[in-house]
Formats: structure tokens, C-alpha cells, sequence
């Protein structure tokens, strides 16, 4: 009870609220922490996460370090601790992952080995560190005293980064990929795909969705780029096989230019491509146009020119999204977006825009992943190979996605498949995917 009451004392004098993510230990940290009176101020949340998919749905832990380093590891472990401390508002997290007993591992991993990893958000900063131990005992026996050796080594991990900031580097090192890999999860990136598989597994996600649902007809817009494109023949290939089902599927593609699109050749390039079922051309150049009129005749003013062709972009996407919307209403059908993990990451779509649809086939991709299944579909080079553009600028036409961004296509998609990245697009990716959490999140509600 020392020890326990020690801790206690040490989280509440430095305010530190802690999480867990236990496996072997199952919620024993928090159990035996919490029998200390008043120590309740101090635990945030305790997560008992035993299997390889509780570990990814819950924390992020990627499978593929699983599949790597295996469960009992502290690769492991320091994925569970990034998790827990970003996913929770705690500013210490304590992970652990190991074999208890009564049995071996199944890679003869010795009973009553243990990878703890101990996580902390200070100063601005996120710090993790990590050990392996191996406790004698029973089952039960192990299970206690690894939960009292993560509560005893906490105080030594947060004296190293709270004193010693400079010999953490190592550390910080550690939580940055952990943070990285972290965020690729929970956006259902992969660091490789087979192109074959994927281009089936989306293709049968679509047309099970028609059938489950009894919508059975596709929309989509197409706008020359690479994910419309792709997007645009699995779409295709789902109704073909919806018929071949018995179902009477289709699917329309529209075309959805603000007057004079300036790489129409592309998108007609992209249409001969996918031969959809249908094609409706809606010019959305008068609707929205008069939707700003209107803003502006309501009072509506702004700061300069810039703002005020920012405002109309957006209006522009809503506004295709909006014609979309009404042919699936008319047609009895779904519609589908475009985004992929590399957009999903930057915040980079209008939200209730292109970033609204009923589902979103590119889910988990990086951009150069969608142009691999662009490759193995056989869609022409040059819509492959384009510079991405959402062309929503009229002061800027053309305006690539990069450009906008501050980083490139190749940096966004090492960052979502595990590879190191410079410090610079490191800050940006990451300071930009905390400001567009709202996108990616449903309305935000009262607690």
C-alpha cells in the first residue's frame, strides 16, 4: 500500500492525470491505484485491450507492428502508451503487453515476460519510453507485479523528462513515430496494398452496399483528377456485379464544372475511361453565383477579394455536392465521395462538400496507393500521373493541392505509411491534423 500511496501523492503534487491501456494485466494498474483514497482526481480512464483488434480499434496500434514485432513487444507496448495519450485527456499514459501465464507466448515468448511503455505530454512536448521485464510467479502473481512496476518506474520516466529534457531526444524520437503511426491507423492507412485485392474489396464494399441497402444506383461526380477517376470505375464495376446479382444497378457519373472547366479534356478523358452507365453535365457556375449574390445582398461582407473567392470555393463544392444529392434522391442512390487517407489526414475538402457523401470507397488510401489501383485498372497515364487540384479558386485556377498545402504528396503519404518525414512537413501534417479534427468528426454536442 507504500508504494501505491507514494504514487498517488507523486501524480496529485505534479498534477498528472493518468490512462492506461492494459493487456496483461487487464485493469489492474487503475485497480490497485484506486484503492487509495483521493486518487480518483488523478486517473483519467484504465483500458483493458487484450486482442490484436481491440489494441488497433481502440489506441491505433498498427497491425502491421504487430505482425512485425509481435504482441509481447515493446514496439508494441510504445504504440498502446500514444494511444492511450492521445486519445484520452490524460498527460501520462502507462501501457503494458506480455505473457502471464499459465503458457508460453506462441513464439516461446518465456512466461512472465512484460513490455511496459511509459508515456508523457509535457511542455509541448511528448516523451515515451520503454522496457521489457520478466516476474516470477503464478499467473496472478506476474499480473501484480508488473502493474506495481509501471506505477513505480512513473515517477523516474517523468523526473527524466520533466529535468532532462535533452536526454530524451531518443524518446522524443520514439513518440513522434508512434504519434505518426498512431494517426495512420486511425485513419485505416497501410504502409503497402496489393492493388488486385483492393481494387475487389472496394469494388464488393460498393455493390454490398446496394445490395443491403435497396439504393441501387451510384453518383458521383467526376472532375479529371486521379480519385475521381478511380472512385469512378469501381463505382461502375460494383453496379456490373450488382447486376450480374440479379440487382438492377446503375451508375451515374456527372460532370460538374463552374462554367468552362479549364482541363475538361481530362475529365472526358476520365468518363471514356470509366464508361458509366449514365452521364449528366450540370453547370453549377449560375447557382452558385447567385447564392453569394445573395449573401452579399443580405449584409454579408469581407475582408478583401481573397476571402471573398475562399467563401464562393466552398460555396461551389456544397453546391456540387447539393446536385449530387438531388439525383440520388431522384434515382433512389447513394453517393460517393472521393477522399482518401492522404485528404482525410490535412483536413483538405469542404466540409458538407466534396468531404459529404453516403460512402467513401478511397477510405484508407494514400494518394499514391489510389494511383497504384489507378495503374492496375488501366486508367490513362496522364490522369495518373496529373498534379492534384481542387480548382476551387478563381483568383488561382489550377492551383495545385501541394501548393495550398506547404507540403508534398509524398511527404503526406510517408507520414500515413510509417516512413520517417522531415522535421518541417512532421509540424505541419501534424499541427494541421489537430485544427481540421472538427471534418472529421460528427457535429459536435454537449457533453
Amino acid at each position: 500500500m507504500e508504494l501505491l500511496e507514494r504514487i498517488a501523492n507523486y501524480l496529485l503534487d505534479h498534477e498528472l492525470t493518468l490512462a492506461t491501456a492494459e493487456s496483461c494485466t487487464a485493469g489492474l494498474i487503475i485497480s490497485e491505484l484506486a484503492r487509495v483514497p483521493g486518487s480518483g482526481q488523478s486517473i483519467d480512464c484504465g483500458l483493458g485491450v487484450y486482442s490484436p483488434q481491440s489494441k488497433n480499434r481502440y489506441l491505433g496500434v498498427s497491425y502491421d507492428t504487430i505482425e512485425r514485432y509481435g504482441l509481447t513487444s515493446e514496439a508494441v507496448a510504445c504504440e498502446m502508451a500514444a494511444g492511450a495519450l492521445n486519445n484520452n485527456d490524460a498527460n501520462v499514459a502507462l501501457a503494458n503487453t506480455g505473457i502471464a501465464g499459465p503458457n508460453p507466448g506462441d513464439d516461446d515468448t518465456p512466461i512472465g515476460t512484460i513490455c511496459f511503455a511509459w508515456a508523457f505530454r509535457h511542455a509541448d512536448h511528448h516523451y515515451h519510453f520503454c522496457e521489457t521485464r520478466r516476474f516470477n510467479g503464478n499467473r496472478n502473481e506476474v499480473r501484480l507485479a508488473a502493474a506495481h512496476y509501471a506505477l513505480e518506474r512513473l515517477p523516474h520516466y517523468h523526473r527524466l523528462c520533466r529535468d532532462h529534457p535533452s536526454a530524451t531526444d531518443e524518446a522524443d524520437q520514439r513518440s513522434r513515430r508512434a504519434i505518426q503511426q498512431a494517426i495512420g491507423v486511425q485513419l485505416k492507412a497501410r504502409s503497402r496494398i496489393d492493388p488486385q485485392h483492393e481494387v475487389a474489396r472496394r469494388r464488393d464494399f460498393l455493390c454490398d452496399l446496394m445490395c443491403r441497402s435497396g439504393q441501387t444506383t451510384l453518383v458521383l461526380g467526376i472532375s479529371g483528377g486521379i480519385d475521381s477517376t478511380v472512385a469512378g470505375r469501381l463505382a461502375q464495376l460494383a453496379v456490373e456485379q450488382a447486376r450480374e446479382r440479379g440487382v438492377a444497378a446503375t451508375f451515374i457519373a456527372m460532370r460538374l464544372p463552374y462554367g468552362e472547366q479549364r482541363d475538361a479534356e481530362d475529365a472526358d478523358k476520365a468518363l471514356a475511361f470509366i464508361q458509366p452507365d449514365e452521364v449528366l453535365d450540370v453547370n453549377i457556375q449560375g447557382a452558385s453565383d447567385a447564392m453569394l449574390e445573395e449573401l452579399e445582398a443580405g449584409g454579408l461582407t469581407f475582408t478583401g477579394l481573397g476571402q471573398r473567392d475562399f467563401v464562393l470555393g466552398n460555396i461551389k463544392a456544397r453546391q456540387r455536392m447539393i446536385a449530387q444529392y438531388a439525383v440520388a434522391g431522384t434515382r433512389g442512390g447513394l453517393v460517393i465521395g472521393t477522399d482518401q487517407a492522404a485528404e482525410a489526414l490535412t483536413g483538405f475538402f469542404t466540409k458538407y462538400g466534396d468531404g459529404a457523401c453516403d460512402a467513401a470507397p478511397l477510405t484508407g488510401l494514400t494518394k499514391r496507393q489510389v494511383r497504384e489501383l489507378g495503374g492496375f485498372l488501366g486508367a490513362p497515364r496522364e490522369l495518373i500521373e496529373k498534379a492534384p487540384t481542387a480548382d476551387l479558386e478563381s483568383l488561382a485556377p489550377l492551383k495545385t493541392d501541394e501548393e495550398a498545402l506547404g507540403v508534398s504528396y509524398d511527404q503526406i503519404d510517408d507520414f500515413l505509411e510509417g516512413s520517417p518525414v522531415d522535421a518541417r512537413s512532421y509540424e505541419i501534417l501534424l499541427a494541421t491534423y489537430r485544427k481540421t479534427q472538427h471534418k472529421r468528426e460528427l457535429p459536435i454536442m454537449p457533453d
